[in-house]
């Protein structure tokens, strides 16, 4: 595919992190902030866990961060979305700290999306599909890391509004 592939892979990404903003803003204050029975996250914790996760994965897209490996020269792209366990235990530097404000967490939320749209919009198809990491579900490419930050923006939307009882 060529560069257009990091511009379908923004959209997705930027369409899943302004319903997500949308989902964070239209909270009440005292639900976004409420932790939930259990071992669960607030809607805020969850908003700054995504934070956490767009900035290193996009030091990661970009080489900041030095995880991506070339590519082995029999390595093909097959990663589904589906495979993906519904729940996975988060690596401990991306939880969110315990407690955490709704505007702190808007906030760093905005600004990682900056980051993160910066760095799929950088993504060349050399690096994008030449370029692998390999994660507790799999291995991905960079194209594919990148896609699966804009399912996981998805997925921690549709938890947020389950957390303050909007679906």
């Amino acid at each position: 595919m060529s560069a257009d592939r990091a511009t379908t892979i923004l959209a997705r990404f930027n369409s899943a992190h302004n319903d997500l903003m949308w989902k964070l803003r239209d909270c009440a204050f005292e639900a976004a902030e409420q932790m939930p029975d259990g071992d669960g996250w607030s809607a805020a914790q969850i908003g700054c866990h995504v934070a956490i996760t767009n900035d290193f994965i996009a030091a990661v897209l970009t080489g900041e961060r030095p995880m991506a490996q070339p590519a082995p020269a029999d390595f093909r792209e097959s990663f589904d979305l589906g495979s993906v366990p519904a729940k996975l235990k988060t690596l401990a530097a991306l939880e969110p700290p315990r407690v955490v404000g709704i505007d702190a967490a808007i906030e760093r939320l905005r600004a990682s999306a900056h980051h993160m749209s910066k760095a799929i919009a950088s993504l060349t198809p050399e690096r994008g599909a030449g370029y692998c990491v390999s994660l507790p579900f799999g291995t991905l490419s960079l194209f594919e890391l990148a896609d699966f930050t804009a399912a996981h923006v998805t997925r921690h939307a549709a938890q947020v509004q389950k957390v303050v009882g909007k679906g």
